[in-house]
């Protein structure tokens, strides 16, 4: 005959809540630029683009957290992020209606500077720290007929009921 242990029996029955807060950010999505430096003080420093869309994302991260009462994860956080970038006017229609229907996918940014500039601007908003985020998905397409370039960024973690 076996003992079966199960965790419950070790720790007492925990009861987790998934907390999820979605948002978007409006405007051509930025990917985050290389640091620079300076020619007068060598001193590294952020190019000013990405610091702007990093408090873009920022802002809007904050407002939806306010909006759903909602404090920074503690623990580990999953992140999906899909960018929305805009069609290149050049384009002829047939191309343009390719990248619409996800024939073609935007070449820049790289899908890894836009992960990069979400999670940087969500830093110390939705979790404390972008080292707690265990799972990442990105997608990158075109946008639709009508629809204005943006970035929506949701974000889903685990919280200890008391």
């Amino acid at each position: 005959m076996f003992n079966i242990i199960t965790l419950s029996n070790i720790i007492g029955v925990l009861i987790m809540s998934i907390n999820t807060c979605e948002f978007k950010v409006e405007g051509q999505p930025v990917g985050k630029a290389r640091p620079r430096f300076s020619r007068k003080n060598g001193r590294v420093y952020t190019p000013e683009k990405t610091r702007e869309y990093e408090a873009k994302v920022k802002k809007a991260a904050w407002v939806a957290m306010k909006e759903n009462k909602l404090e920074p994860a503690t623990g580990r956080c999953s992140v999906i992020i899909t960018c929305y970038m805009e069609i290149p006017k050049s384009y002829p229609r047939q191309k343009r209606l390719y990248c619409q229907h996800g024939i073609i996918i935007p070449p820049r940014p790289d899908i890894d500077n836009l992960i990069k500039s979400a999670l940087d601007g969500a830093n110390e908003v939705i979790f404390l720290d972008d080292a707690q985020v265990w799972h990442v998905s990105a997608f990158k397409r075109y946008t639709e007929n009508g629809q204005e370039p943006h970035m929506v960024i949701k974000a889903q973690w685990e919280t200890k009921l008391e």
